[in-house]
């Protein structure tokens, strides 16, 4: 059991009949791109500072999931209340998060709930993942980006970032799928991608 299957829930893309779709919760398949993650099925040993805390050998480790660069940064953060109009950002390394007080969720781009955190929560971003935190009523977050955070003045500037800086093509079609809904839309942006 490696490090994404002690995670409790995740979010991801799932590959069903050959289409890649936006999940939530379980996956049932085999996740092609894992977004997030909440908690952990069991206990990480205190005793260690390291990425091994959930390693086995005939699965993933931490070290797989978060990539630890040079913009290593623990930050407190208070999001105020009503906190609805931030744009989408990329975790380039991956980032660890624990939820003190309040809750905020990850939206999609019309500010809709994907999944909600509340008080106590301890969530995974896997490198390269992309969401949108809002709060309605604010939280007080503990947060460690392992690699800085890339910020998007949209949907598509994020995107492009993401490309520029290159972030595993799944993890790209994630952030597309939950940032452009309208695939004809989402084609089209990634036809310019490949024509730069």
């Amino acid at each position: 059991m490696g490090f994404i299957d002690n995670l409790a829930e995740v979010t991801g893309t799932q590959e069903v009949d050959g289409v890649v779709r936006l999940v939530d919760r379980e996956i049932v398949g085999t996740p092609k791109y894992v977004n997030s993650g909440v908690g952990l099925r069991r206990e990480m040993d205190r005793g260690k500072l390291d990425f091994e805390f959930s390693y086995d050998p005939k699965g993933d480790s931490a070290q797989d999931y978060f990539r630890q660069g040079q913009r290593f940064n623990p930050t407190h953060l208070n999001m105020p209340a009503n906190c609805l109009d931030q744009g989408p950002h990329c975790h380039p390394g991956g980032e660890f998060a624990y939820v003190i007080g309040g809750e905020y969720f990850d939206g999609d781009m019309e500010g809709n709930v994907v999944r909600a955190y509340p008080a106590g929560s301890t969530v995974f971003y896997r490198q390269g993942s992309s969401h949108r935190p809002l709060s309605r009523d604010g939280a007080n977050i503990l947060y460690i980006p392992f690699d800085g955070i890339v910020f998007g003045k949209s949907a598509e500037d994020l995107a492009r970032k993401m490309v520029k800086i290159g972030t595993a093509e799944e993890a790209v079609e994630y952030a597309l799928m939950w940032m452009i809904p309208d695939k004809a839309e989402r084609q089209k942006l990634m036809d310019d991608f490949t024509r730069q």
